[in-house]
């Protein structure tokens, strides 16, 4: 801002309530401008600014206007400078929390003093008491970035979810849970199907930063909703943690547009860790998608950003895990303790080797915390309710095997998020169709199916966004659209009678439907389906599901038809990064254009790194037949 522009705004912020001094106010305005301070780094991240993708300057992600203070504090960082440092000289009330601007902004009013070295006479300091005592109750000495694993029944969490974790500077390893977690969520309270889905694409929900009792969210992620938890300890310093608390201070109440595939959870808790050291250059990573994965493997990268990562396994995942290290007598024995828990005081119990018992006590415990008794504690528990005697009972048999006598050691199903491969896709095969020869391109947006490898995702579960193929023939010198799915879920957890969970799949998209006339129809198809899954475990892994459900069709020169059928197959894996896949999908149009339709698939993908692998898929559309083979990139 030029000179007389900053005097005539220090002018009237003075007269309009700053308590003396206007021309050190202008003197700090000039300086700073000299500097070229709205033009730093540690500025620009303070308030949120990011490069115009078209026509340069910047804008904020902020989308509060008690943000700024200056009315185009969007998107011009000198005037939001100029007018901040004007309005440290008031006492008047600014932003979400209306308080002086020196105590409303504390992360700015710290940076600015050590960028200009305030004069305390001519710019007295004002005593910030609410910052202070939210400060010491916060007590937090350091961050750990907290990765929990996707949930499929919601889809905002489809990718996972991340937060920050402030532990306190007199907790020790043992008890992160006294912790206080802030985390980056949407408001999206009465939207529903499709609207749901319109309104998170297009920024259309309110997100906002959120502080809560970690032990809380624990017991919501983990025990309700069985999502594995990762904990990254971040190397932050004592002056990098003290500018993270100034600026969550600060953004308390703030508003921000939440948009699901970018400014999402992950992307701005990047934002949060730039704060804290504005050397790290995270979010700009972005552009278009971000997936909390993807964020981990970027921290991971940065050297000496992360210190280490502890697992903290889901209820449901610690029953499964105790489940599959039963034998079949032991299995009966567990069922028979669930259902009677005298079974525990019974010789058959007795006679059972202390590591065993020790094992079916612990998943004993496990089902009853879930699902059992709700005594104080338990998450939606009545807090005046009497103690569960049962669990009572479980705990004093426990206790008395002895700290000696251990049980087995708990891994999450899903491996360190940061291991798996990068969530975007993009291929390259070539393969034929009823004869005719062709070239694919393929490309993802994200995330995950059944056949890539398990490293860093959920072994049975596959979520695929925004995926479609182009076929280009050589012969006609045409290139068409091969596919094009919006979404596709699948769940496929093995069936545990002490832990049922159905399996299901969701899917829509345009798919080819070939024939002798029309070898390159397309067809816009909506299913889904839910049964039952199961595995083995000889010769090798193998994955067996059987879905019935509802298919809805309409293209390829018929009218629009839908009808029930199912959905059966099998996914092995022979050895480490080779899976095979066979499925039969069978559907009977009843509604509509009536017939029967048969489709079958068998695929291969062998992973050859963590983002290379090369697949080949072999496809029966009735009469028409397809096999392609080719490799994909992840990145």
């Amino acid at each position: 801002m030029r000179a007389g522009a900053l005097l005539a705004l220090g002018l009237m912020l003075w007269a309009s309530g700053a308590k003396a001094d206007p021309a050190y106010l202008v003197e700090l305005q000039q300086r700073a401008a000299e500097a070229h301070l709205a033009e730093s780094r540690s500025w620009q991240v303070l308030l949120h600014y990011r490069r115009n993708t078209l026509g340069g300057g910047v804008t904020s992600d902020a989308d509060d206007p008690r943000f700024f203070l200056a009315p185009g504090g969007k998107t011009d960082p000198a005037a939001e400078l100029a007018a901040t440092l004007a309005a440290f000289f008031s006492n008047a009330p600014v932003g979400a929390d209306p308080q002086p601007a020196q105590c409303a902004f504390v992360a700015r009013y710290t940076w600015l003093r050590q960028a200009l070295g305030f004069d305390s006479l001519r710019l007295p300091e004002l005593p910030c008491r609410e910052f202070s005592r939210w400060k010491t109750e916060l007590d937090a000495e350091s961050a750990t970035l907290v990765f929990t694993s996707a949930y499929l029944n919601n889809p905002a969490s489809l990718f996972g979810h991340t937060l920050l974790r402030l532990d306190r500077r007199d907790a020790s390893a043992g008890t992160p849970l006294l912790a206080y977690a802030v985390s980056y969520a949407a408001d999206d309270s009465g939207s529903t199907g499709l609207m749901y889905g319109i309104k998170g694409i297009a920024g259309g929900f309110t997100g906002y930063f959120d502080l809560q009792s970690y032990d809380r969210l624990v017991r919501n992620y983990s025990d309700i909703e069985n999502r594995d938890i990762w904990e990254y300890r971040l190397n932050l310093g004592a002056g990098q943690m003290d500018r993270l608390i100034a600026h969550l201070w600060e953004l308390r109440g703030v508003k921000f547009d939440y948009f699901f595939f970018s400014e999402n959870c992950a992307w701005q808790l990047l934002t949060l860790l730039e704060v804290a050291d504005p050397a790290l250059a995270l979010s700009d990573r972005f552009a278009l998608w971000v997936a909390p994965p993807d964020v981990l493997r970027l921290i991971n990268a940065e050297a000496g950003l992360v210190q280490g990562a502890t697992p903290r396994p889901a209820r449901g995942s610690a029953i499964r895990r105790r489940y599959a290290a039963l034998d079949a007598g032991e299995r009966r024995q567990a069922q028979a303790v669930r259902a009677d828990l005298d079974q525990v005081g019974k010789p058959a119990f007795r006679a059972l080797a202390p590591d065993r018992q020790a094992l079916l006590l612990d998943l004993a415990m496990d089902l009853r915390q879930r699902s059992g008794g709700a005594g104080p504690g338990k998450e939606g528990a009545d807090a005046t309710a009497p103690p569960d005697e049962g669990l009572h009972r479980l705990l004093s048999a426990r206790s008395a095997l002895g700290p000696g006598v251990s049980s087995l050691t708990i891994a999450p199903y899903a491996g360190r998020p940061e291991a798996g491969h990068a969530s975007r896709r993009s291929g390259l095969a070539v393969g034929q169709r009823g004869g005719q020869g062709f070239i694919e391109l393929s490309a993802r947006a994200s995330f995950h199916d059944l056949l890539e490898a398990d490293a860093g995702y959920a072994p049975e579960a596959a979520i695929e966004l925004l995926g479609g193929s182009l076929h280009h023939s050589p012969a006609t010198g045409r290139t068409r659209l091969n596919a094009l799915s919006l979404i596709s879920i699948e769940s496929l957890p093995p069936f545990n009678p002490v832990l049922p969970r159905p399996a299901w799949r969701a899917q829509a998209g345009w798919a080819p439907a070939p024939r002798r006339d029309c070898p390159d129809c397309l067809v816009f198809r909506a299913q889904a389906q839910a049964g039952l899954a199961s595995e083995t475990r000889w010769p090798w892994r193998i994955l067996w599901f059987a879905l019935p459900g509802l298919e809805f069709e309409d293209g390829a020169g018929h009218a629009q038809r839908a009808g029930p059928g199912f959905n059966a197959g099998l996914i092995a894996e022979p050895a480490a990064g080779w899976k095979v896949s066979a499925r039969l999908t069978r559907t009977a149009y009843r509604w509509g254009a009536h017939s029967d339709e048969t489709r079958w698939t068998l695929a291969q993908h062998y992973t050859l790194n963590r983002d290379l692998a090369v697949r080949a898929a072999w496809t029966q559309f009735g009469e028409i037949r397809e096999f392609s083979v080719g490799v994909l990139v992840y990145f």
